[in-house]
């Protein structure tokens, strides 16, 4: 028997990864979520979405003695450890996916393995493995045979998955309860088991990979304050970073919806121009300047291969995201269909894109740690990107909560806009491009002043959501950190002082509060309140800001994880998990905090 802690937070899972594949594990230690062989694949493990049929990877004890629980991650690693123990006995499992350096440490290596290490710190436990995957994106389970006394094979999806353990493989697929004498494993793979795998060689992976965390931990230059949190959500960020092709995925999951019930369920497993500068930024604060050049190699290559205008997302390979499927035979996290696989806002026209690409591009122009950057080529993309920005700068778009069916003058997106030529100008001086200089800048001057005269509305008192509107949007709080206005500008601290009192409910700021067609937001949106926090910071209510970043981490998971939403009411997460963009707003404001 299983004794867990009582916590109003629905979403208490860690996540696993080594940059091609992740998943999640429950506070109990059970696999709930898991694609493969790579982020946006199809599923292996969804009770997550499924909490009846679904498939799922336990290890529980079967004893009748009372077990109590205690989840925590390694130290300055992403190996997760959930230990168990009562009277008798007691283990911990090591859940992790194996990643180390290789040859002269430029790359890393990352196969698609899932390893459950078992260590027994007393007596001998009783256990039972449940192990049931799914075949895909199908309804079916997958059939099992047993190719030798180690292994299980079983279909997936166009191919194969193989479960080695130690523990006989009639004990697994029989339910058996199988009592621990000595430590032993379970490895998940892709691809066929071609050498021994022993206990033995399973540890070596683990103290391999945690060897390369704690070493990958140990480069971050960190401030004095807030060090816990800023490495963990560091090390959650680079799980979610794709290790062949340096794309980033804004999410680990697909459909965990923003309201409970409702219809805003997403596949976020696909790579956000918007979202991945964000993370690189974070990142690069935190010197890591492989990660920011592997993206900009990433992203180079899907500004030049499609020339037409830059749409919102890819997919991690660099191609076009494929519209929406449904599966109808999914009913959803807590119930909340549809189960969605695919993102229409492929189709949209998000015009901050340009913005989002040219700033995750322009330190390879003005930091010298950066390397093996062609920038002739990248000049190529800034010539394009500057480009395109002027000439989507009168249009309307979709924005930046992609608002599918009410295009509109975003003032964020005319903000992005206007970054991307600022940007452009500033590069372009750098390289002594004086011609493409004047006429930019000419443009900048121009987008600037019609930002200021058409987002501002004197009657509200702020700058709104859109050109001659009257709706508020947290997003205008990043006009400062940009470098647009003076943080202490009048016009900037009247918008954050309305922002403030329309848009924060008990502590936790929304996006916007206007209908947007699918009706008016009913979770507070987390990044929102971060950057309600650095636009006081940047103002100079440090003390505030502190009170509001506090109060904001205290709804963070057992393991300090979080996800896009927030129920203001319940405290509840809500949302795809985890969210990237959250844990790259902890990043910021709390390095911010610390330095001023």
């Amino acid at each position: 028997m299983l004794r867990e802690t009582s916590q109003a937070n629905t979403l208490n899972y860690g996540l696993i990864g080594n940059g091609r594949i992740c998943a999640l594990v429950s506070q109990s230690g059970s696999i709930d979520y898991l694609c493969m062989p790579a982020f946006d694949s199809p599923f292996v493990f969804d009770r997550l979405l499924d909490s009846e049929n679904g498939g799922y990877f336990s290890i529980a004890p079967t004893t009748s003695e009372i077990y109590t629980l205690e989840q925590k991650y390694e130290k300055n690693s992403n190996v997760l450890l959930t230990r168990y123990t009562c009277e008798l006995a007691s283990f911990v499992i090591h859940d992790f996916m194996p990643r180390w350096e290789i040859w002269d440490g430029s790359q890393s290596h990352t196969p698609p393995k899932l390893c459950r290490y078992i260590e027994i710190l007393s007596g001998e436990p009783e256990i039972t493995v449940h192990f049931f995957p799914r075949n895909g994106y199908t309804p079916e389970s997958c059939e099992y045979s047993i190719l030798n006394p180690t292994t299980i094979q079983c279909n997936h999806a166009d191919s194969h998955l193989f479960l080695v353990s130690n523990i006989p493989p009639e004990q697994i697929l029989g339910k058996a309860t199988i009592r621990l004498k000595s430590d032993s494993f379970f490895m998940l793979s892709y691809e066929f088991p071609s050498q021994e795998t022993s206990v033995s060689s399973v540890k070596v992976k683990l103290e391999k990979t945690n060897k390369y965390w704690h070493r990958w931990t140990k480069h971050c230059y960190l401030p004095d304050e807030y060090q816990k949190e800023i490495i963990r959500s560091a090390l959650t960020l680079k799980q979610m970073i794709y290790e062949p092709t340096g794309a980033i995925i804004a999410a680990a999951t697909t459909s965990v919806p923003e309201i409970m019930g409702g219809s805003r369920n997403w596949d976020y497993r696909y790579c956000w121009i918007r979202d991945s500068f964000f993370t690189v930024n974070a990142l690069l604060k935190l010197a890591k300047f492989e990660e920011t050049e592997n993206y900009i190699s990433c992203l180079s290559k899907i500004i030049l291969t499609h020339p037409d205008y830059l749409k919102p997302l890819y997919t991690i390979e660099g191609h076009s995201v494929p519209i929406v499927s449904i599966l109808e035979h999914l009913p959803g996290f807590h119930n909340s269909k549809p189960v969605r696989i695919g993102n229409d806002a492929t189709l949209h026209h998000q015009t901050d894109a340009y913005g989002e690409a040219l700033l995750s591009i322009y330190p390879a122009f003005f930091d010298e740690r950066i390397l093996g950057i062609d920038q002739d080529l990248l000049w190529s993309c800034v010539e394009r990107l500057v480009k395109q920005a002027i000439e989507k700068f009168p249009e309307k778009d979709n924005g930046i909560w992609e608002i599918g069916d009410r295009p509109d003058h975003y003032t964020f997106s005319k903000l992005f806009c206007w970054v991307a030529v600022d940007r452009g100008c500033r590069i372009a001086q750098k390289l002594n491009k004086l011609s493409a200089y004047k006429q930019w800048n000419l443009h900048r001057k121009k987008m600037k002043a019609e930002i200021l005269e058409k987002a501002w509305n004197e009657e509200v008192q702020a700058f709104t959501q859109a050109f001659g509107g009257q709706d508020l949007d947290a997003s205008t709080l990043l006009m400062p950190i940009l470098g647009f206005i003076d943080p202490k500008d009048s016009r900037m601290l009247s918008t954050l002082q309305r922002s403030e009192e329309l848009l924060v409910f008990d502590g936790l700021m929304f996006r916007y509060t206007n209908h947007d067609g699918l009706g008016k937001p009913e979770n507070a949106f987390t990044i929102c309140t971060f950057w309600l926090i650095d636009a006081l910071t940047l103002s100079g209510q440090k003390r505030k800001a502190r009170k509001y970043f506090e109060n904001l981490l205290s709804f963070g998971n057992h393991l300090g994880l979080f996800s896009e939403d927030i129920n203001q009411r319940t405290g509840e997460q809500t949302g795809n998990f985890p969210q990237g963009y959250t844990h790259v707003a902890i990043i910021n404001s709390a390095m911010l905090l610390a330095e001023n």
